[in-house]
């Protein structure tokens, strides 16, 4: 998938008079892009759409015009644009009580390396680009940033499976399944074809 360029991105004096039209087009998207993990997870599987309105929000929220600054916020966002023959998730972990959160973070290290997607008896896992070895940290974040990469023999068995696809948390403390809907298996199949 193609990294979103500078001259892709608005001025933040211009996307403010645009964003209500972009903001329709993006609650759409995610409302077939986001899923539930299990009751303390969600998913949201990116596009470009999603990563260049993130990138928009914070020209926005922080009134960006410095080139440099836009184009850190670039290096930065981009890395949740998959590359080719893979996906890319946001995994939030949303535990509304801060101290049961804490408690739950320091369970649960190293998760973002063992969420699974399950289909047709293959198996893809998940890994989380420029992970600083948070294995060695007593906690882990709330949000992280997954790519799951597909073999050839792998995408070409997902883009024909019409079975049900299964998100799995596999750590040795948390272990959950979710099935993908339809709509977002279809979405996913598209992305990857």
């Amino acid at each position: 998938m193609k990294k979103i360029a500078k001259n892709e991105l608005l001025p933040y004096k211009e996307y403010v008079q645009v964003q209500e039209k972009f903001l329709q087009r993006v609650i759409q998207e995610k409302k077939v892009r986001r899923m539930k993990l299990n009751d303390r997870m969600s998913g949201l599987f990116e596009t470009r759409l999603t990563v260049w309105y993130q990138i928009q929000e914070m020209i926005r929220a922080e009134q960006i015009e410095r080139d440099e600054y836009i184009q850190e916020m670039l290096d930065v966002y981009n890395d949740l644009i998959p590359d080719d023959h893979e996906l890319s998730m946001t995994l939030f972990i949303e535990i509304p009580n801060q101290q049961e959160l804490r408690a739950f973070n320091k369970t649960v290290v190293g998760i973002e390396d063992r969420i699974e997607l399950r289909f047709a008896g293959e198996t893809v896992t998940s890994y989380e680009p420029d992970d600083e070895g948070e294995e060695d940290e007593a906690y882990t974040q709330s949000v992280h940033y997954i790519r799951f990469p597909f073999t050839p023999e792998q995408r070409q068995a997902f883009l024909a499976y019409d079975g049900e696809v299964i998100v799995a948390v596999h750590h040795e403390n948390y272990q959950s399944e979710a099935v993908l809907s339809n709509e977002l298996t279809e979405s996913l199949q598209k992305q990857l074809a």
